[in-house]
């Protein structure tokens, strides 16, 4: 992608890391979100959370509410904002505006707190409307500062980041509570917005254009109207959007029973509360780091569905904290585990569909569907927290370890649910997509694959991709840079019948062969393959060809186009390491780099019936010489080292 002056942005040739725009966001959004938090502790001091006679569970969700209420209905219109003036001044603004609200928080909850049982959490209300406007501008800003193969990434470190800084501020507001007046946390969490808006400013976002006129502000509704009609007519979005609702509606009541967890099975204080939510916030980081290590080697799709089952584990884990019969300190690191458990687990859900739905929406909708989504997950917040805040319940803390049990079967069966969905939508059966998948994250993660250019293999119809041949891994490496279309391989007989391997050529409908190159009962099965309009990948080379040594093709893969009339694909590996034994190739790690080539003409060719092995070998040289020619030579190297 290049701009106006014909050269390529600098974001999109710099590592997250490198990229300061994007590092500067990273800080802002912590530090707003440890923000966010700090004060909660001080607001429990207020209302003697304590007291054995006073239920820390409502006191805990009547908090959660008044901050989350103005998403509701503020949230919608904020990505309209977001859409409409720039976005990183939407941030600045509300966090000036919540650093003011914080200086005079103690006063605020002086004069509310008379006003019923609601009263005290009523300045809350007011540092959430600001919370739903940064909201939506954060996250439809990432995408326009990093090259979208790095969102699941940045999602993952972001979020880590942000929520391990929220769990952090709980732990940091528990002391606070503890050794000082509410007034000091108040003025800390001020500090921290001012903080955030300062490293707002040192952000460069692209220009993009935006529309700030009186008329355009009057023509608010319709562009909610529009952003509203996007999100009915895409079915993605929608499910997309169910999942964070799903996140949004069991995380608080997660949340909102640690308290009473701690309180009545592990016997704790003030500063051992804080501490359970920072053990989310290191089971953040955890997760953060495991994603920022896996990189865009795990789908976000996949992410979203294990990350699902894992959280339903944890929570199950931490519900039977509460059931067993054992004594506190043993309860206590069974809950200290299953915590971070669901926080290691939780960071994959949310960078998964935020990654997801980045990529899905396009630019000029992204604000307002991140304010839909801020919409939807506010309302299945309020539903929860309202549900334990609202109704007068006596001693509901009686009741945590069930409030686990139901989050923990609904988030395992949500992940089961898209488990099935994703391998029944896949373009092949679900045993091979689950396969696929599998081969894909083994060649991303561990050979390290990259593949240059666009996949050329076609969609349909009879094909031979044609490659050379550097390792036992090479098989995996073209499957994964082509996923969407199964590739069978003329594989070794004798490496056939190996156990794992044996899963493999029935799963992609392998052919195995002898190496003698004389096996006509494989040429055959092989033609009857590609008449039958499948896919079949050759190494034309016929053997892992040393590092120096002159490959030798053979003209079997041209027999086979000439008799069938298949495409001829050629493909070039590099960037493996040789390795003299078999499983030493497989096992090993690599750099791999795979570059697949137009179709090459032989057309030409195919009409010589009267001499089928002369036109053979010329479309042998002429099928090998178009493999050579997609080899990256020293300069291509150096570049894609660098872009990485």
């Amino acid at each position: 992608m290049k701009n106006s002056t014909g050269t390529t942005p600098r974001h999109l040739t710099e590592r997250l890391l490198h990229n300061r725009n994007f590092v500067f966001l990273w800080c802002a959004y912590a530090i707003s979100a440890l923000g966010d938090h700090l004060s909660e502790m001080a607001i429990l001091k207020t209302q003697g959370a304590l007291d054995p006679n006073v239920d820390v569970t409502p006191i805990n969700a009547r908090m959660t509410f008044m901050f989350f209420l103005p998403f509701l209905f503020i949230g919608p219109f904020g990505g309209v904002l977001a859409d409409r003036f720039p976005r990183r001044m939407l941030m600045v603004t509300a966090d000036v505006a919540r650093a003011a609200l914080m200086f005079a928080f103690a006063g605020l909850i002086g004069w509310t707190q008379t006003w019923g049982a609601w009263g005290p959490f009523l300045p809350l209300l007011s540092v959430g409307v600001f919370a739903a406007v940064f909201s939506p501008a954060r996250s439809a800003l990432l995408p326009t500062l990093i090259r979208p193969d790095q969102l699941v990434r940045a999602n993952g470190m972001i979020g880590g980041l942000g929520i391990m800084a929220a769990m952090g501020s709980a732990y940091l507001g528990g002391v606070l509570a503890q050794r000082y007046a509410p007034t000091v946390s108040f003025k800390v969490d001020a500090v921290t917005f001012l903080v955030s808006a300062v490293l707002l400013l040192m952000v460069s976002p692209p220009r993009r254009a935006t529309t700030v006129t009186l008329n355009s502000l009057r023509s608010a509704l319709t562009s909610l109207s529009d952003g509203l009609r996007y999100f009915r007519s895409h079915r993605r979005v929608r499910e997309l959007l169910a999942i964070a609702a799903l996140v949004w509606f069991c995380g608080p009541l997660v949340n909102t029973v640690i308290p009473a967890v701690v309180r009545d099975v592990y016997h704790g204080n003030y500063q051992t509360m804080s501490q359970y939510r920072a053990f989310l916030g290191a089971g953040f980081l955890l997760g953060s780091l495991i994603i920022t290590v896996l990189g865009d080697a795990l789908r976000s799709e996949i992410g979203v569905t294990w990350g699902l089952i894992g959280v339903g584990a944890g929570v199950f884990a931490l519900a039977l904290s509460v059931f067993l019969p054992f004594e506190a300190a043993t309860l206590g690191w069974l809950g200290a585990i299953a915590t971070v458990v669901i926080g290691t687990f939780g960071i994959g859900i949310m960078a998964g569909q935020a990654s997801l739905l980045q990529r899905s929406v396009a630019d000029r909708f992204r604000g307002r569907v991140f304010g839909i989504q801020d919409l939807c997950c506010m309302a299945a917040l309020l539903i929860a927290t309202g549900a334990l805040g609202v109704p007068q319940w006596t001693r509901i803390d009686r009741w945590i370890g069930y409030i686990l049990l139901a989050v923990a079967g609904l988030t395992f069966s949500a992940g089961l649910i898209t488990l099935f969905v994703r391998l029944r939508r896949g373009p092949h059966g679900p045993g091979l997509n689950f396969a696929e998948h599998l081969n894909e994250f083994i060649a991303r993660f561990w050979y390290r694959l990259r593949r240059e250019g666009r996949a050329t293999v076609p969609r349909s119809g009879a094909v031979i991709v044609a490659a050379n041949h550097t390792c036992t891994a090479d098989p995996m490496l073209l499957c994964a840079a082509a996923t969407y279309r199964p590739l069978g391989f003329m594989i070794a007989k004798e490496y056939a019948n190996w156990p794992l391997v044996r899963f493999w050529v029935r799963v992609l409908d392998c052919i195995p062969v002898t190496r003698s190159g004389q096996d006509t009962a494989a040429f055959k099965s092989a033609v009857r393959h590609l008449q039958a309009g499948k896919a079949i990948g050759v190494f034309i080379e016929g053997r892992i060809v040393p590092p120096g040594e002159e490959g030798k093709p053979r003209d079997g893969v041209a027999m086979m186009a000439l008799k069938t009339g298949a495409t001829v694909i050629p493909a070039h590996i590099s960037g493996t390491v040789y390795r003299t034994g078999v499983l030493a190739g497989l096992f090993g790690r690599h750099r791999a780099l795979v570059r697949f080539g137009k179709p090459v003409d032989l057309g030409d060719l195919v009409s010589h019936h009267e001499d089928i092995r002369q036109a053979a070998k010329v479309a042998t040289a002429r099928i090998y010489a178009a493999i050579l020619q997609l080899a990256p030579d020293s300069s291509a190297k150096t570049a894609n080292e660098t872009s990485r």
